[in-house]
């Protein structure tokens, strides 16, 4: 049979504005197809270092498929063997792709053996790059009428990290801010520290960027810190300001100078604070022990009287916790794009789990999109879902393969409340894993901040902010994260243990020794048993009214919907992901 037979372009593959090209590529597949590889090539090798493991499964995934692909066919045996400029850009993906692969194995063995730590650490954090990544590309991507022709310059940098890298001694005293904040997010990387503090580093030493004229970081004087106290103060938060204008701190700080304050407002203390005088002390510390900068580290402590006070988070209470989950979404809907306008389809979408298992495992919003099927285990009758990076009784892994969380004590197990199971969660489950897939929500998207970090309670908050327009929740007090709080409410209504509250809350137990001992994999019997029979008013009327909707869906009365049991429904994320696994 002819291997393209069954070759089929899609739309996104067309330019209909273009009748020649659809011309040319439907009359001519395997000539299309090259121009497909030679494109996604081109894009891969603008890839910049550190390479992310999961970017680097994507290239080898790639390029293993285009060599069988096109493996015993005539038509492309130039293709493989050519010496023209888009060969060039073929050879050098496969030697990114193999000097990457080298780098991450010999990565992972430091790692694992704790030997050469400080080596590995230093060579990211001074951005020693492979030499094949060192590659200036004097060209856009092939295609556009350029020659794409690669030059190099300058010697190769080694993959192998070097050890008489010394921090201190290699310090420039002419380094410019913009140029340390490069360094102390890929130590931040390196040393795994929280994607959403290294976050707010970013924004605020781009301020200071932004405003100081990107000054070397050893001219900063005592004079410069105290004006940045005070500007700090003067920054207004996104409400109100036009997009062009938010996208930086500066932007905001700049538009709140030149248009006042008229409808705009300060940010609160706490981010202040807690935020972005959190994030210098951070950033000058590290600048310190690296020798980047010789003065005293800094203090920022100033909040002006403008700025607005914190609003505590509180639970919701029952009676909205009912008005919630007596949406359409919940109690029949008009359709799968129409989930909050009533109508007679019964569609147990991601957003509909969500909320039910926020409200009743105190789930983060950021835990649920990424679950995996796997996740869900049963031990003793009982179903847990198993919130740990790896499963510690199967023996060590690699780290690359470890799940990261917000914090240590987020890795946990959580049982299941019962009425997740009697609305039918675990059939979901296993419809899924019958047709293949191994991830419990692929509808869900995550965002990507532009740094690459996804951020996977986005569809969540998106839900919520339209959402709670259609009800009449007013509180200030209230936001999605209060499903948080109401679950722990529910706890403390119970007798549990205050180390089964640490533990299903997943809060650390790091300076709390008396929580620390005991089984690190599941509550107690006792503790099992008044959590799967808690009991308060609200539950109870969660139950009638899901168990009700879903009785109405069994007996006909509401026509359910599964769209998430076709592939075509999935994310652009998990649709990617499951191809890439299935190769």
């Amino acid at each position: 049979m002819n291997r393209w037979e069954n070759f089929v372009l899609t739309d996104e593959d067309l330019d209909y504005g273009d009748y020649d090209e659809i011309k040319h590529r439907l009359n001519d597949p395997r000539g299309a197809l090259r121009e497909m590889i030679e494109e996604q090539v081109a894009e891969f090798i603008t890839d910049t270092w550190p390479l992310d493991q999961d970017r680097l499964i994507a290239r080898q995934q790639f390029e293993r498929w285009y060599r069988s692909a096109v493996e015993g066919d005539s038509f492309f045996s130039s293709f493989i063997l050519d010496g023209n400029d888009r060969g060039q850009n073929r050879r050098l993906f496969e030697r990114q792709n193999a000097e990457a692969d080298a780098y991450h194995r010999q990565r992972n063995v430091v790692v694992a053996f704790e030997q050469g730590r400080s080596s590995i650490q230093d060579a990211m954090a001074f951005q020693l790059v492979p030499s094949a990544f060192a590659v200036p590309l004097s060209h856009p991507t092939p295609g556009n009428g350029t020659s794409g022709k690669i030059e190099t310059g300058g010697n190769p940098v080694s993959c192998v990290p070097s050890t008489e890298v010394d921090p201190v001694g290699a310090a420039d005293p002419n380094l410019k801010l913009s140029e340390a904040l490069k360094l102390y997010l890929a130590y931040g990387r390196a040393e795994k520290l929280s994607a959403d503090g290294l976050s707010t580093v970013r924004l605020i030493i781009q301020f200071v960027v932004d405003e100081f004229d990107d000054p070397v970081l050893f001219s900063l004087t005592a004079k410069d810190f105290d004006k940045l106290d005070q500007m700090m103060a003067e920054i207004p938060n996104r409400n109100n300001i036009p997009r062009a204008a938010a996208a930086t701190l500066s932007l905001r700080y700049r538009y709140a100078k030149e248009h006042g304050w008229d409808g705009l407002v300060r940010l609160t203390g706490e981010t202040l604070k807690k935020g972005y005088h959190s994030a210098l002390s951070k950033f000058f510390r590290w600048a310190i022990a690296k020798g980047h900068f010789a003065g005293e580290k800094p203090v920022f402590n100033f909040v002006s009287g403008e700025n607005l006070t914190s609003l505590p988070r509180d639970s919701f209470r029952g009676e909205e916790v009912i008005e919630i989950i007596s949406m359409p979404l919940f109690t029949g809907c008009d359709g799968a794009a129409r989930i909050w306008k009533p109508g007679d389809y019964f569609i147990q979408n991601h957003l509909y789990w969500a909320y039910i298992i926020l409200l009743l495992t105190g789930l983060r919003t950021g835990e649920i999109g990424r679950l995996r099927i796997s996740d869900f285990v049963e031990r003793d009758n009982i179903w847990y879902l198993d919130l740990r990076g790896f499963d510690p009784t199967k023996g060590r892994v690699p780290i690359k393969d470890v799940v990261s969380f917000k914090t240590e004590g987020s890795a946990r197990i959580m049982p299941l409340h019962p009425l997740i199971l009697d609305l039918g969660l675990l059939d979901r489950l296993a419809e899924l894993e019958s047709i293949g897939c191994d991830f419990a929500f692929p509808e869900w998207e995550p965002y990507f901040k532009p740094d690459g970090e996804p951020r996977w309670g986005q569809p969540m908050t998106k839900s919520w902010a339209y959402m709670n327009g259609k009800t009449s929740i007013v509180r200030k007090d209230v936001t999605l994260y209060s499903t948080r709080h109401f679950f722990a409410d529910l706890i403390d209504n119970t007798d549990l243990t205050h180390r089964a509250r640490k533990r299903l809350m997943g809060h650390s137990n790091k300076n709390d020794m008396s929580t620390r001992y005991g089984s690190k994999t599941r509550l107690t019997t006792r503790d099992l048993k008044e959590l799967a029979e808690v009991r308060n008013p609200t539950i109870d009327q969660m139950s009638e009214i899901l168990l009700a909707a879903k009785m109405r869906s069994d007996e006909g009365e509401l026509k359910a919907f599964k769209p998430w049991l076709n592939r075509a429904s999935w994310s652009g994320y998990y649709q990617q992901k499951m191809a890439l696994t299935e190769r």
